[in-house]
Order: C-alpha cells, then structure tokens, then sequence
C-alpha cells in the first residue's frame, strides 16, 4: 500500500516522543507493577509518550530490536525517531559513503564526513546513540554492499522490524519481506521522493491494530503539480489547502 509523507513512516516505527502542547500537561497516569524481569519504564524521559500509549506499550517498545537499512534523510530521521522512543536497541545497516547531497537531508552527517571511507551507517551511529543512554545503536559491521543479499537476509534473525528506506531492487525487496514474514518480523519498505513519497508495511498475517479514534488518513486527488520554489501541490477538494 502507497503512503504519502515521510511522517506516516516514522508512525509506524514508533510514537512521536516530541509532541507539542498548547498547555501544561496533566500527571502521568499511575504505572502498574510490571512483570518479573521487565524493565523499569523512566518516567521523567519518557513522560510525554505515556500519555499517549501507557506503561505496557512502551515496556514492549524497550524490548524490540529494529534493522535499518538506508542513512538518507528518512533513514535518519526514522533513526532519530526511534531512539528518542526507546526501543532496545537499533541496527544501522548503509556502507555508502557520504556525499555532499547527503548533507542537505541527514542532519548527523558533517562535512568532514563527505570523503571519508566511513560509510552513512558508521559516520551516524555516534550522534544517534547520543540521544538516549538506554539505546544500544550498533552497525551492522558485515554488510559491505547493500545489493548483498546474503548480509541482509542475515540480519533478519533476533529483529522485532526491517525497515528499508533507499531504493533497492525489487526482487531483493521481496527476499527479504518473505524472509521477514517466516521469521515473524515485521517489514517496512518506505521513499520520500521530493513532495511524494510511498510506505508498504507487512505486520504478517494477523496484528494488533491499537489505532484509538480509526480515523482515515487523508487523501486528495492531486489536480497540477506548480514548479515554483517551494513547490506546490493543487488537488482537488483543495479546502483551503
């Protein structure tokens, strides 16, 4: 299924932990006890999030493990998204050098990066893992190319979510959905191209759907397409915007 915004892939990913609040929020609801051998859920850091999912949400959240494939813009902002959320621990997976265009998107990448034999994965993992102490950020050491189906395929195994955000062939994409599938790890395949972008998720054969309103995401027939800076989109049913 087709997405629209590099948002809707973060959403899937995990909670927003940086909403913003007209007013002064409320206490946060009182935690149950957790189970024997859980982990402590730290209020203060992830207070504003458990107004909005609860204790148990984000005790399952801070024992899943993502693999990331891709450093580009969204990749880093996926990365940077689920590590303030408090997952266990994220594997970065992109042996691409740096280049100048990546500056203009992945903002933990620096100028002293364009060049350097470091690929985007290794040059990130630094910054990322500097956004949450309870976070393990590694890089996936192994994988010298990301048309290595073998590395990739390899990385499926002890993962709770694949999320791939570069383009990659279709075929390999494929592999790695069903490698996903049979393993019982969720797939995610997202592109942010400009003003569009698309998002396909494979949550298996049967999931959880915790949406709490069901409302629709919007949808718009898109009318003409203005090649101005900044870019504007016309559709139809415009309603002011």
């Amino acid at each position: 299924e087709g997405g629209d915004s590099q948002a809707e892939t973060e959403d899937q990913t995990a909670m927003a932990t940086n909403q913003q609040m007209d007013s002064e929020p409320s206490p946060a609801p009182e935690a149950a006890s957790p189970p024997p051998g859980a982990a402590a859920v730290d209020e203060k850091l992830y207070s504003r999030q458990l107004y909005v999912m609860g204790h148990e949400a984000q005790r399952r959240m801070m024992a899943s493990r993502a693999v990331l494939v891709g450093l580009s813009g969204l990749g880093a902002e996926v990365a940077k998204n689920i590590v303030l959320a408090g997952i266990a621990g994220v594997t970065l997976v992109d042996p691409c050098p740096a280049c100048s265009y990546d500056l203009g998107g992945n903002f933990y990448l620096g100028e002293g990066d364009v060049g350097s034999s470091r690929g985007r994965a290794e040059a990130c993992a630094g910054r990322l893992a500097e956004l949450n102490e309870y976070v393990k950020v590694d890089v996936a050491s192994g994988v010298t190319s990301l048309a290595d189906e073998g590395a990739l395929l390899g990385l499926v195994a002890g993962a709770s979510v694949v999320v791939v955000t570069v383009p990659l062939p279709t075929a390999l994409l494929t592999r790695l959905d069903e490698k996903c599938r049979s393993s019982g790890v969720c797939f995610i395949y997202s592109l942010s191209t400009g003003v569009f972008g698309q998002v396909f998720c494979d949550f298996g054969e049967a999931f959880t759907v915790t949406d709490k309103d069901g409302e629709n995401p919007a949808t718009s027939q898109v009318e003409n397409i203005l090649p101005s800076n900044p870019a504007v989109v016309k559709v139809l049913e415009d309603q002011g915007r």
